[in-house]
């Protein structure tokens, strides 16, 4: 074989086994904060990750995956001067046919079945969701509810689904198991109906989120393709409705932005403490109004707080030189104690109106926290941490008296299993909506007098296998 045939094949199989060493470095850096290979789940988070997100992740990969990254470079800038050698250097046939050898068997478990998931085959299931949200974003304008009131309701009226990001049952305090007080303003008040036995339906933002807002089952997570949001259900009841979301949660061109096309406002604000005042400004503005909110809350790597509430330390956001285990719990821990500020804020604001007003908050999913490992809904085991989270309500006095067979229903079903499935249809109850028969699912509400308590599942991070729980 003629020298430059050689060394452009030489170089050819040297471009191929780059590419695959930075396969690698990717699939080497999942192993390591999420405990499993490459995923189209997180394809999809990483391509639409906000920087906010990507600050976070290479900060953590900076400081935890950089040994990993070295030692997987070391192997492979080894095997590309042992492919020179051979194509190059010795320059036989058998050599060549070595060389040639090496780079398709390190090729081969990025392309196979079953192998690290089938890299190629995660990446067509990319694909395949980016396009399904192109061509359905406006497939479904047609798509109505036929939204109905029993009654019309008060003068004026507010309600609010408020959903939260990564919040562990467990480390709530407000539900008395936990030994650090994590929640003591949400626990004083004698308003608030908590959940004892409520299960997420994802791992994923990207999964949960579409299911929660359009009552879309965990078994058939596609279906919310063909459907609006709950904004448009309330919109046909009357009501002015509004997305107010942290923009690191909502600015990606993802299903959260083709989510948010159904409401008649959408505001995005820099911080989670401007959630609670907007409610407040759109609460004067009109007398009835149905608002979203979505918080950044205690999302990876729990950086969501103020000086006030870094109670507990080391903290891995304020101790970046610790070597404690801990430090990923006490970060998680204190940024929980501002969730709890943020949220009593927000059930204030709504009180102070004097309206006929009631609140639901539910967490998207829990979280996976363990030492040097980011377990941000990506684990393909979840543990109960992951999708035992809390599901809380509160109505104002006007609500009760408006509605107290509601109130003693929700508060009859507090400790019943019930999961992320009854979410939309609690808050279409929440408000005495009904939707068209053909869509309506009896006993699917926390406010109806009878709850249906189905079998839970899981959606796992791949968008498509199903954890029955």
């Amino acid at each position: 074989m003629k020298k430059n045939v050689r060394i452009f094949l030489c170089v050819c199989l040297l471009t191929l086994l780059l590419t695959e060493c930075l396969v690698a470095l990717i699939e080497t850096t999942t192993l390591v904060s999420y405990q499993n290979w490459f995923t189209s789940g997180e394809m999809f988070a990483w391509i639409t990750a906000n920087r906010f997100e990507t600050s976070d992740i290479v900060d953590y990969c900076f400081r935890y995956v950089w040994p990993y990254w070295l030692v997987c470079s070391m192997i492979y800038f080894a095997i590309g001067v042992l492919v020179w050698w051979l194509m190059v250097i010795k320059d036989t046939r058998p050599a060549r046919y070595t060389a040639i050898g090496i780079i398709v068997t390190l090729a081969v478990p990025f392309v196979l079945p079953d192998v690290t998931n089938s890299l190629a085959h995660e990446i067509a299931c990319m694909v395949h969701q980016i396009r399904n949200i192109e061509k359905h974003k406006n497939d479904n304008t047609a798509f109505r509810y036929y939204a109905i009131r029993q009654q019309h309701g008060a003068d004026k009226e507010i309600y609010v689904m408020s959903i939260g990001e990564s919040v562990r049952y467990k480390n709530f305090s407000l539900n008395d198991k936990y030994d650090r007080e994590t929640t003591p303003l949400l626990r004083q008040r004698t308003d608030l109906v908590s959940y004892s036995d409520y299960y997420a339906n994802a791992t994923l933002t990207q999964h949960a989120l579409p299911m929660l807002l359009t009552g879309a089952p965990t078994n058939d997570f596609e279906k919310h393709f063909d459907r609006k949001t709950i904004a448009a259900a309330f919109s046909e009841a009357g009501f002015k409705t509004a997305l107010v979301s942290h923009r690191a949660q909502l600015m990606n061109n993802g299903y959260h932005d083709y989510l948010a096309k159904n409401f008649d406002i959408v505001a995005f604000v820099s911080h989670d403490s401007l959630i609670a005042t907007t409610i407040e400004h759109l609460a004067v503005q009109y007398s009835k109004l149905f608002v979203v909110t979505h918080y950044l809350g205690n999302h990876m790597f729990y950086t969501n707080r103020t000086e006030d509430c870094l109670v507990w330390r080391p903290d891995y956001n304020a101790d970046p030189k610790a070597k404690s285990d801990s430090i990923f719990f006490n970060a998680y821990d204190n940024s929980l104690l501002y969730t709890d500020r943020l949220l009593n804020n927000e059930i204030e604001i709504l009180k102070q109106t004097h309206n006929v007003a009631a609140w639901l908050f539910v967490s998207d999913h829990g979280e996976y926290i363990s030492s040097k490992v980011s377990g941000h809904g990506h684990t393909y085991n979840p543990t109960k941490d992951e999708y035992h989270v809390p599901l809380m309500v509160w109505y104002s006095d006007e609500y009760k008296n408006a509605y107290p067979q509601k109130v003693a229903n929700v508060i009859k079903h507090k400790d019943e299993p019930v999961c992320a499935d009854h979410v939309f249809w609690s808050v279409l109850d929440m408000a005495d909506i009904q939707i068209d028969s053909t869509l309506q699912q009896d006993g699917m509400s926390i406010f109806g007098k009878q709850l249906k308590c189905k079998g839970r599942a899981l959606l796992l991070p791949n968008g498509k296998t199903i954890m029955n729980l």
